[in-house]
């Protein structure tokens, strides 16, 4: 299997239009400039060297975003997406975008992402040799309180820059960018959308189109799927975004199916009945409450059956040489309805805190990457403590990667390089890391690839978001290993997993529809895996059905009542 990242990307709006891909005539790059020439290469290797991708994304936003007869969004916004996949360098086109739309405009370029994100972009900042002047990195849960400031001062900007723009899917987040002072907007995303309302979300960016239009234009489609690819069409070849990405590099085999246990089915049973029965007495906002509650006793109580054999499986690729990924939720819960025999709720720890346990008692050291809290991004109050758990997390996650880093005056972890300019290896502190869906995005520390590292495994349990498992399985493949990555999917009969694979596989299918070239051993994955769960639990469905007709026919028999009947007075025998 020859290695796909010796050369550039995929283009896949090349695909898309069979070569007729729009071009680009000004090199705004060629503005941009290290401050130092020490750290000039880089840069100058990104504009000159063999492989476009960042040179070619830079432009063609720009090209699009500075002309004055580009379509615009009902709030008089010009916007171009960068659709590109893991590993393909967006956080470099996003500075480099930033600091050229400055100079060609003469105002602040403002670049906003998630806050533990930031400190990466900031380092890629670092690695190119430019400084921050007359660019404001402003992170996405501060941005209502950033832009009262900025009304007050009467700001405004060159562009608005969203890096991880699939997090667009939140209304809030779109609100803030809207008010943002600038008449540009340049999305960043692997995975900008995996459903109708995304996709339109940024068509209608992209197209000035009302959204409800293009909701109305794809819905009323014989083939939706042959729409959003005919949609995509146009975007492209109107200069409106554009599409690389790397194909999946590595080996996806079958799913491993575990059986549900009577006392987990019976459990999840219970749980399914308690809860209708809450919901029963309840108004509409407090039952779609229950209903997310549910959701989440139902997910963790599945992945607590997997625990033991994701354990088994990591010790057994580790005894190969092998580094492990393990991702999937973490998610703690006190039941609502299953009690312990004292009568308190029944607690069941995250899945990845489970696994954490059971790898610390079999001596297994693992980084172990936390994940914030629900909608904590839009309280203030808990910004210190999202702000601690992002550093933790950078620490953690430098304990895994191959490869020497030090800390510099400013307190950022830089790598360090030979005479060569290559960076040095050594090897990393962990062999397993534990990622919880939430957190798979970014991690630019990964991308940098060594002969000398060991290859590495993921393990994934299901998930219903297409979008968090597509940048798993792009962030996993872009690691530090030159060797291909091995997926393996766990996953049980319960009806938790066989709904998040119902969601999985419908995210899948409409991901497809754009072209990526990664998707297709995945949707076989998640469609096979989905088709033997369902099988498998319609068989031990039909087992206990007969169980049960069996148990009452052996009943009727003990307790038929002909058995023990006294004979009529007139059938009895005189002696």
């Amino acid at each position: 299997m020859e290695s796909p990242f010796d050369r550039p990307p995929i283009n896949v709006s090349a695909t898309l239009l069979e070569g007729r891909v729009p071009n680009w005539t000004k090199d705004y790059l060629a503005t941009v400039s290290a401050t130092t020439d020490d750290k000039g290469r880089l840069l100058d290797s990104l504009r000159t060297g063999e492989d476009p991708t960042i040179r070619d994304g830079v432009n063609l936003a720009l090209s699009r975003l500075v002309d004055p007869e580009a379509p615009k969004d009902s709030q008089g916004k010009t916007a171009f997406l960068v659709h590109d996949g893991t590993g393909t360098g967006k956080s470099f086109q996003a500075i480099l975008a930033a600091k050229a739309i400055a100079l060609e405009t003469g105002r602040h370029a403002l670049i906003t992402t998630r806050a533990d994100l930031i400190p990466a972009l900031r380092r890629d900042l670092d690695r190119l040799g430019l400084d921050d002047s007359r660019i404001a990195f402003v992170a996405i849960e501060q941005l209502g309180a950033f832009l009262k400031d900025a009304q007050k001062q009467k700001q405004q900007f060159s562009v608005a820059i969203v890096d991880e723009a699939q997090d667009c899917r939140i209304p809030e987040v779109r609100k803030f960018l809207d008010r943002i002072p600038a008449s540009r907007q340049l999305f960043f995303s692997a995975t900008p959308f995996h459903n109708i309302d995304e996709f339109c979300y940024f068509s209608s960016k992209l197209t000035g189109k009302p959204i409800h239009q293009l909701k109305n234009e794809i819905h009323s489609a014989k083939d939706l799927h042959l729409a959003v690819a005919d949609q995509l069409k146009q975007m492209t070849s109107a200069g409106g975004m554009v599409h690389r990405e790397f194909p999946f590099y590595g080996n996806v085999t079958p799913a491993e199916l575990l059986p549900l246990s009577g006392e987990s089915g019976a459990a999840e049973t219970q749980l399914m009945d308690g809860y209708a029965r809450l919901a029963g007495t309840r108004n509409f906002p407090q039952q779609r409450k229950l209903k997310e509650d549910l959701t989440i006793e139902l997910n963790t109580a599945s992945d607590a059956t997997k625990v033991d054999s994701i354990l088994h499986r990591t010790l057994d690729l580790l005894s190969q040489n092998r580094k492990v990924i393990v991702v999937g939720d973490d998610l703690p819960v006190a039941s609502r309805i299953l009690k312990e025999l004292d009568g308190l709720p029944k607690e069941t720890p995250g899945f990845l805190s489970a696994l954490r346990i059971a790898m610390v008692a079999n001596g297994i050291e693992s980084s172990f990457i936390r994940a914030l809290k629900q909608n904590s991004d839009a309280i203030p109050a808990l910004s210190p403590e999202r702000a601690a758990i992002a550093s933790r997390n950078s620490e953690e996650m430098a304990r895994f990667v191959d490869g020497a880093y030090r800390t510099n005056e400013s307190g950022q972890r830089v790598e360090l390089r030979g005479r060569d300019n290559k960076p040095v290896y050594a090897s990393s502190q962990t062999k397993v890391m534990l990622l919880p869906y939430q957190q798979v995005a970014g991690w630019p520390e990964l991308n940098q690839r060594f002969p000398q590292a060991p290859e590495v495994s993921m393990i994934l349990t299901p998930t219903a978001s297409a979008d968090q498992f597509m940048q798993a399985i792009g962030r996993g493949s872009r690691r530090n290993s030159q060797g291909p990555t091995d997926v393996h999917l766990v996953a049980n009969d319960s009806s938790a997993d066989r709904r998040r694979l119902t969601h999985l596989l419908k995210g899948l299918h409409f991901i497809a529809a754009t072209g990526s070239p990664a998707i297709a051993p995945f949707l076989q994955l998640a469609a096979d895996c989905l088709d033997r769960a369902s099988t498998q639990r319609a068989a031990q469905d039909q087992r206990l059905i007969q169980l049960q007709k069996n148990q009452q026919t052996r009943s009727a028999r003990i307790f038929d009542v002909n058995r023990y009947r006294m004979p009529s007075p007139q059938s009895r025998v005189r002696p």
